[in-house]
């Protein structure tokens, strides 16, 4: 049914009596120069053009017309990032294109069908030599004509990482990510449709063909099909994200996911209905079950029904192992059934009278009704203490197969389940925790900004103004990145606004600052599989800060923060097609710190401070659902460093100074870790060791003034690197 295509545009191109630019027509409006929104008329006999060949949005509001491209050339130029928006549920037309070239380019072109018809044909982007990186979306009241042609992207050359999404409940001729149509034979090693993405969201009805890309004869309509993998197939994905799709066939596709729904149906996902071969030699099957599906008893899906013709599956990674995912938490491998032409999925448990599988399998010697005589497995396993087909107990099924003529209802309660209670984690899971350990390493900076900035400029705002106690603010911004076995990247501020005061004592002074803090920061992160992920954080909270000046120079110095920080993820993983995954926690944190220095004076001017402090923080655990369905467990998240350096400080007047610094930290744990389902994540941790060179400027040292501002920035080197910039300011009453 390909061939539609052709025939529609020869007949579009003989009707086209008058072609409209839509800027101009009198029944249009525009809200800007590239924004056209077209509403009610009787019939444009002719096509609706934008008003740019770049950039253009037409937005169809009513009527009815035979053809409509949000951006069209003609002159040697491209057509790119233009847009068309179907939103009148009487509407009516035949051809929507979003973007066309007939001689250069079209990328990134959408086509977003809301509601009204189309009879004929949407092509996301139509390129003379790219079609590339275009969207075609068909929504649930999108209405189409029975046999309309979907195309992502078309061009001569090259139709690569297009995509079509549909739902809704419809009918269709053929849906294609990348379709490329030569004039010549001779330009076929030329091309390319690879990387394309179909994602089928409703239970629709396709009597051609759903074909991740295709190479064909513009002229003659011949279809290539000996084109070498990497030109075709490869990284075309099909997603059947639903139950009750049909279609005649499917061709060109390296990966097919099914996501079964978390409401589990019994029909088939995908069912296909011509009498042809379907080759999925060297395709990738992932069924993906919701992390939330709560299956109690045996259950058999059907992935795929193929209804007529051969099944395919000639290499042995396609015929002998199905991947199954479990929300984007676990992977489990199960051997793929292939009953009466069909590729099934069993979930705790396998038909009793399955004859395409031996009774007894290699690696079970003994069915699991039997415990005397399994070898394999515990009677019992540890988290099932009692087995409901365990022999004694078991009254609702023979001990024999004396029942096989009831296939259909008959099912074993054998332990080859989807869910296996304790099965690892996939790799990918690691990106989870990184949050954890971003929200830790968040915790730690304001931490620092206290020891670092706060205890030396409050103790410098009242030193000098006979002990009077002084309001004080102190911000800290930071832009930086920790080595955790992969890498995380923290921005953000962290400010405290409190009160200092100080008190003489026989051998020094004693400063005290209450405090109260907030912070706020983005954070994101990469694991070595390529997941990446995003988040925002904050925290609010308090604590008090003392430290204890000698008349020798030395000085002792602690502090305590207490109080809440939130932190959440955003991230799309790639194991069982793209699957994004979102989630929010928070928790408690508890930090402390305890340092010792000496203050040796080198001149009248200058003097040099060496100093060592240990930090403490505690980033409490949570428990988290994630958007895919999973319940985890955070474990609290503790860290432990040691920061030695000297400081150097030069005063220039009784107002003005500088100060340079060396210093080395060490983090001895930092360790992140999460629980799902018996099995833990991967652990990235903080552990490790950073260099850091400060240099920074405060006014108002050498005697009391109605105001003190000290500013200074720190650059990290080693497991954490990045910069940090401080600023602290203070009023004196």
């Amino acid at each position: 049914m390909i061939h539609k295509k052709i025939a529609t545009r020869i007949m579009l191109a003989l009707s086209l009596g008058v072609v409209w630019n839509a800027a101009g027509a009198t029944d249009s409006e525009s809200t800007d120069d590239h924004t056209v929104i077209i509403t009610e008329h009787d019939y444009l006999d002719g096509r609706i053009d934008g008003p740019y060949e770049n950039g253009s949005t037409v937005i169809i509001k009513g009527g009815k017309g035979d053809e409509v491209q949000g951006g069209y050339d003609t002159h040697g130029d491209s057509a790119n990032d233009n847009t068309v928006i179907i939103d009148g549920k009487d509407s009516h037309y035949a051809t929507i294109t979003g973007g066309r070239s007939i001689s250069q380019e079209a990328y990134r072109n959408v086509v977003d069908f809301k509601s009204g018809n189309v009879i004929d044909e949407i092509i996301g982007g139509e390129g003379s030599h790219y079609g590339n990186e275009n969207k075609v979306i068909i929504r649930e009241d999108g209405k189409t004509g029975y046999g309309i042609a979907v195309f992502g992207g078309d061009s001569r050359i090259h139709s690569d990482k297009n995509e079509v999404i549909i739902h809704g409940n419809q009918i269709y001729d053929d849906i294609v990510g990348g379709s490329v149509e030569v004039w010549d034979d001779t330009y076929v090693p030329q091309t390319s449709a690879i990387n394309n993405t179909v994602s089928i969201n409703g239970p629709i009805t396709v009597n051609g063909d759903i074909m991740g890309g295709i190479i064909m004869n513009d002229r003659s309509g011949k279809i290539f099909k000996d084109i070498p993998f990497e030109r075709l197939k490869q990284g075309n994905t099909l997603n059947i994200n639903t139950f009750g799709v049909t279609a005649g066939n499917i061709y060109n596709f390296e990966n097919i996911n099914f996501n079964l729904p978390k409401q589990l149906e019994d029909k088939a996902m995908l069912t296909l209905t011509k009498n042809e071969a379907t080759d999925l030699t060297g395709s990738k099957i992932v069924a993906h079950v919701a992390g939330d599906t709560n299956v109690t008893g045996p259950t058999k899906i059907v992935l795929l029904d193929k209804k007529q013709g051969e099944l395919i599956m000639k290499d042995a990674t396609t015929r002998n192992q199905l991947t199954v995912t479990q929300g984007v938490s676990r992977v489990t491998s199960l051997k793929m059934q292939t009953e009466d032409n069909d590729i099934v999925l069993y979930i705790n448990g396998k038909l009793a009278t399955d004859t395409t599988e031996p009774a007894t399998k290699p690696d079970e010697t003994t069915k699991p009704d039997t415990p005397t005589t399994d070898t394999n497995e515990p009677a019992t396993k540890p988290d099932e203490t009692a087995k409901p087909d365990k022999p004694t107990t078991d009254t609702n099924e023979p001990t024999t197969n004396s029942g096989e003529t009831t296939k259909s209802d008959t099912l074993s309660n054998n332990t080859d389940s989807v869910f296996h209670h304790g099965d690892p984690l996939m790799e990918q899971t690691k990106s989870l925790v990184e949050t954890a350990v971003a929200m830790a390493s968040f915790t730690n900076k304001g931490a620092d900004s206290v020891a670092e900035t706060m205890a030396s400029s409050v103790k410098a705002v009242i030193a000098k103004n006979n002990g009077n106690d002084s309001p004080f603010f102190n911000s800290t911004m930071f832009a930086l990145k920790y080595e955790t076995g992969s890498h995380i990247k923290t921005y953000g501020s962290t400010t405290q606004i409190g009160f200092g005061m100080q008190r003489e004592k026989a051998n020094g002074t004693v400063t005290f600052a209450p405090f109260m803090e907030y912070g706020v920061g983005k954070y994101s992160s990469l694991i070595d599989s390529g997941v990446r992920g995003d988040g925002d954080i904050h925290n609010f909270g308090g604590g008090m800060l003392v430290r204890y000046d000698t008349n020798t120079g030395a000085y002792y110095e602690g502090a305590l923060r207490v109080g809440r920080i939130s932190g959440d993820y955003r991230g799309v993983f790639t194991v069982g097609g793209p699957q994004a995954v979102s989630f929010d926690s928070d928790a408690t944190y508890v930090t402390a710190h305890a340092g010792v220095g000496y203050v040796k004076p080198l001149s009248d001017t200058t003097t040099l401070d060496t100093y060592g402090t240990y930090f403490y923080s505690h980033t409490g655990g949570d428990t988290v659902r994630l958007s895919t369905g999973e319940t985890y467990d955070f474990d609290a998240v503790d860290s432990h460093r040691l920061c030695v350096g000297t400081r150097y400080t030069k005063d220039f007047s009784n107002h003005h100074a500088v100060y340079a610094g060396l210093g080395v930290e060490h983090e001895f744990d930092g360790e992140a870790i999460a629980y799902y389902d018996g099995a833990s994540t991967p652990s990235p941790r903080l552990k490790g060791t950073s260099g850091l060179i400060e240099l920074g400027w405060s006014h108002n040292v050498g005697q009391a003034r109605s105001t003190y501002q000290k500013i200074g920035v720190t650059g990290w080197f080693g497991r954490e690197r990045g910069i940090t910039a401080h600023a602290n300011f203070g009023w004196v009453f």
